[in-house]
């Protein structure tokens, strides 16, 4: 389960394994990790940079370090933080395909608020912002760089809506998105659904029509969630949950 780590970030590799294996259940919560002397050897690190990496677990809400008890690991969906979301969707492919779907439904869900705010609060600066990004979704041809631009394209949008605490959050799983482009982009609409619905949105956003800004998203973000399903069989931990009516 466990191998040696470089001495080269030394703490980071000791914190990518065992978070792997907690993510994967093989530390189960509740568990207790083995003692620091035993976790040292069998890594082939010192004790200090073990606990420097412990800690770091501790902070992302995966093991409780006590004295006396050693270190525990807890349930990260009671105790974890968006930051996890990066390194939970590459496990999508090896037992959790379900996170796809959560992404997407997530996807959904904070699209169409931003877009409903971006309608409201839009500053004619940010309503350039997202017209320039049209103009570039219309010279962008190849599926993976329109993927991104649409995200950069929801980025905007949540700046656009004004409220630091969703930009912040858009901002924390930005690089796990990213990290995970080649196969969300093989979710993505055609080039011309992507192109048509930034310019949907920008137009409800500049008439400053929520509502038709909320129905704009959500069909255009719904097709994702609908299209991982169908590629993937039809498998019932694919398939969109139901959502209450808009």
């Amino acid at each position: 389960m466990l191998k040696p780590v470089e001495k080269q970030r030394v703490a980071e590799e000791i914190v990518e394994q065992l978070r792997t294996l907690i993510l994967t259940g093989q530390y189960a919560p509740g568990s207790k990790l083995p003692p620091e002397r035993e976790l040292s050897k069998r890594l082939g690190v010192n004790r200090a940079s073990l606990r420097e990496a412990l800690k770091k677990l501790e902070h992302l809400g995966l093991v409780r370090i006590r004295q006396g008890d050693g270190t525990r690991v807890q349930d990260f969906m009671e105790t974890g933080g968006i930051e996890l979301v990066q390194h939970l969707l590459p496990l999508a492919g090896s037992g959790r395909p379900e996170l796809v779907r959560d992404m997407l439904e997530f996807r959904r869900i904070f699209g169409r608020e931003t877009a409903r705010y971006a309608a409201v609060r839009a500053t004619p600066e940010a309503i350039t912002r997202l017209e320039q990004l049209a103009d570039r979704g219309d010279r962008t041809t190849g599926a993976l760089d329109l993927f991104e631009l649409d995200f950069e394209f929801y980025i905007a949008l949540s700046q656009a809506a004004a409220n630091q605490v969703m930009t912040l959050l858009i901002n924390t799983v930005r690089d796990s998105v990213r990290s995970y482009m080649p196969v969300l982009s093989n979710l993505a609409p055609s080039p011309e659904a992507v192109r048509k619905h930034h310019r949907d949105v920008i137009a409800a956003v500049k008439a400053k029509d929520p509502e038709r800004a909320v129905r704009a998203a959500d069909d255009y973000l719904k097709s994702g969630a609908e299209m991982a399903a169908r590629l993937g069989g039809g498998r019932a931990e694919l398939s969109p949950l139901p959502q209450p009516p808009l």
